[in-house]
C-alpha cells in the first residue's frame, strides 16, 4: 500500500511540475502578452503584463460588472499604458468588477491604478480552478486609495500547497469596492511574481 502511494504522489509532482512548466513557458513566450517594468518609476523592478482591457477603453468588455460599476470618462494621471486613453471604471459602495486573467504560473500579482475622493476600500480576491476542478478563492488584500491617482500595493495570491502542483486551469480577478467609491484603471498582471 506505501509503494502504491509512494507512485501516486511521484505522479502527482511530476504532473505539477510539467504544468507549471509549460505554463511559465507560455508566459515567457509572451502566451500573455509582452511584459515590461512599466511600475519602475514608483520603485517596483518586476514586469507586467497589460489585462486585456485593463484601460477600460473598450467600455466593460470582457469585465463582468454589478452594483453600479460602470465605465466613466477620464484617465489615471500618469497614462501608464497609453497617452491616448481616456476611460477608467468606477465602483461605488457594494460594486465588484470582475474579469478572466491569463498567468503563467499558479502565483499573480497584480497592480493598477486606483482613487477615492471619499475613503473608500478596495478589496482583491482571485478565484482559481485546478486541472482537478478544485475551486479556490484567495485573499489578494484590502487598501485605500487617496484621492490622487496612484499605483494599488503589489498585490499577491500566493495560492496553498494544495493547489500549486496540480496546475491551475482558470483565474479570475474580483475587485470589490466598500465605504465609498473608487476609481480603477490600467491593470497589469506580473505573472511570474517577479521580486524586484
Amino acid at each position: 500500500m506505501r509503494r502504491v502511494l509512494r507512485l501516486w504522489l511521484v505522479a502527482v509532482v511530476a504532473l505539477g511540475a510539467v504544468l507549471a512548466g509549460s505554463a511559465r513557458a507560455d508566459v515567457l513566450n509572451g502566451a500573455c502578452g509582452n511584459t515590461a517594468r512599466v511600475f519602475s518609476p514608483w520603485g517596483d523592478g518586476s514586469n507586467y503584463y497589460y489585462a486585456g482591457n485593463g484601460g477600460f477603453e473598450n467600455g466593460s468588455d470582457g469585465w463582468s460588472l454589478s452594483g453600479g460599476a460602470s465605465v466613466v470618462p477620464g484617465n489615471e494621471s500618469s497614462y501608464l499604458h497609453s497617452r491616448s486613453d481616456s476611460h477608467a471604471l468606477s465602483v461605488p459602495d457594494g460594486g465588484s468588477a470582475s474579469i478572466q486573467l491569463c498567468y503563467g504560473l499558479s502565483y499573480p500579482a497584480l497592480r493598477f491604478f486606483a482613487r477615492s475622493n471619499d475613503g473608500a476600500t478596495v478589496h482583491v480576491s482571485v478565484t482559481t480552478q485546478n486541472w482537478l476542478g478544485v475551486v479556490s478563492t484567495l485573499d489578494g488584500g484590502t487598501f485605500q486609495p487617496g484621492s490622487d491617482w496612484a499605483p494599488s500595493p503589489k498585490l499577491s495570491t500566493l495560492l496553498s500547497a494544495l493547489i500549486a502542483p496540480f496546475g491551475a486551469k482558470s483565474m479570475a480577478l474580483h475587485i470589490d469596492v466598500s465605504n465609498g467609491t473608487a476609481q480603477i484603471d490600467d491593470l497589469y498582471v506580473d505573472p511570474l511574481v517577479q521580486r524586484s
